[in-house]
């Protein structure tokens, strides 16, 4: 049966991490350039999949380099058909090592971002994010009520959400000001809950950071209670399923919670989380859960759908993307389906 092709679907890209979305040869130029080993590459769970991750990263240590990164990323998700993405980048991590002030850090990020725009016609939106790891007082001196208040104070200058990643085993209640902070000031809050941890770990995240979506959030099948409770106040699980199977979030594709999310009338986005380690673009994504759970191309429009209004993007770049959805919906089915 031939099928709409995914690449062709207008959609937007809530949940991927800037260095997890860097290519891997220009990670590789990167650590060739400062005589560093960043490994094999090889992880079995998420705290050596943090290790890896953050071997990566300190890779990026040049101004250029960090401009180049956030412009090659438009460019690849031009590439995966994507016309709004929302990266999460945290400015601190560079703070230390280009010896700039955050605002300065995030001008050069914004700078990549805004040449692959004109470059694709991709948009972008940054999800200033912080990390739980580091504790309320941060990284390098920027604390995450600093963060906070950067990124209200780049709202209407690229960033449009805030954060919250690391360990779900550390109670997300010491960063509440930080969400109060990020919550006045306009921005989406999008704490990374039910992944590793199950349904307390999101109950835990309403009651402190009031989400408008979840990064993960799959472990709310676990609670029925939960369940409603997000489909009752459509709070958006931006779920990524390559990265729930290699980090044994799913034991088995077959067996993932993306099914039980949708039946409970949870709205869902699809997203790659860090393809740069898991090897999933997100027209793969896309394909993934197409093939193993039998979505038509109506559900596929649906979550793209879904991807569009939860997003940052400004209403017109919202509106856009959905007349693209319906063309895309009254479009013959392609020979080339499988692209």
């Amino acid at each position: 049966m031939k099928r709409r092709s995914i690449k062709r679907l207008p959609k937007a890209h809530l949940h991927l991490h800037l260095e997890g979305s860097t290519r891997p040869s220009t990670i590789r130029e990167f650590a060739e350039l400062e005589g560093m080993d960043v490994g094999d590459g090889n992880f079995t769970n998420l705290p050596e999949f943090m290790v890896v991750y953050s071997k990566s990263a300190q890779t990026i240590r040049r101004p250029e380099n960090l401009k180049r990164v956030c412009r090659e990323l438009v460019e690849d998700e031009a590439e995966q058909g994507v016309w709004w993405s929302e990266p999460m980048g945290v400015p601190q991590y560079y703070w230390e090592r280009l010896k700039l002030p955050v605002d300065e850090v995030y001008a050069i990020m914004k700078e990549g971002f805004d040449e692959g725009t004109r470059a694709t016609g991709t948009e972008v939106g940054m999800m200033a994010g912080i990390n739980r790891n580091f504790g309320v007082d941060g990284l390098f001196g920027v604390s995450t009520v600093q963060t906070a208040e950067f990124a209200v104070r780049q709202k209407g200058n690229g960033v449009v959400s805030f954060g919250i990643a690391g360990d779900e085993r550390i109670p997300p209640d010491p960063f509440g000001p930080a969400c109060d902070i990020a919550h006045e000031g306009g921005l989406l809050l999008v704490p990374h809950a039910g992944e590793t941890m199950g349904p307390e770990s999101v109950w835990a995240a309403i009651k402190t950071a009031r989400p408008h979506r979840l990064a993960h959030g799959v472990r709310s099948i676990e609670d029925p209670d939960l369940l409603k409770y997000l489909r009752d106040n459509q709070i958006v699980c931006d779920v990524a399923p390559t990265s729930n199977l290699l980090l044994g979030v799913a034991q088995d594709i077959e067996l993932h919670q993306l099914p039980k999310l949708i039946d409970a009338g949870v709205p869902v986005t699809i997203n790659t989380d860090d393809q740069t380690f898991f090897g999933a673009m997100l027209c793969d994504e896309y394909r993934l859960v197409r093939d193993t759970f039998g979505l038509s191309d109506y559900e596929l429009a649906g979550m793209a759908r879904v991807s569009a209004l939860a997003s940052g993007a400004p209403e017109a770049t919202k509106q856009r993307i959905l007349k693209g959805i319906d063309a895309w919906l009254e479009s013959d089915p392609d020979e080339d389906a499988q692209q």
